[in-house]
């Protein structure tokens, strides 16, 4: 009785009935010379996948870290000094740890993206 009904987008039937392929469009959109796909090391690809995923474990777990000491020191510290910890603290550590991923995370994908 019931009829299942596939629903997509106009859009992706469009591109299916094309067969277009997602990194051309996006070269293409992003302005940069279409890539060959012989020219896409799959291997290192994973390894900075790799990489990039334990450098965000490894951020998440400072930052744990990090949130833990600063609750650790709002309750030792007495009154409303320990409110301003909650409030101010936390922001320049996000900023930093923010950083830090980031120049680390570019660091790992130029590491894997010069052989070419």
């Amino acid at each position: 009785m019931n009829q299942r009904v596939r629903v997509t987008s106009p859009q992706t039937r469009l591109a299916l009935r094309r067969r277009s392929d997602a990194t051309r469009r996006l070269n293409r959109l992003a302005g940069q010379p279409q890539v060959d796909r012989s020219a896409i090391d799959l291997a290192d690809a994973e390894r900075a996948l790799h990489r990039q995923r334990r450098l965000a474990v490894r951020t998440a777990a400072a930052l744990l870290c990090a949130l833990a000491a600063l609750l650790t020191a709002a309750v030792l510290t007495p009154g409303r000094l320990g409110w301003a910890v909650l409030f101010f603290a936390p922001y320049p550590v996000l900023l930093a740890l923010a950083a830090f991923h980031v120049r680390r995370a570019e660091r790992i994908e130029s590491e894997y993206g010069e052989g070419d």
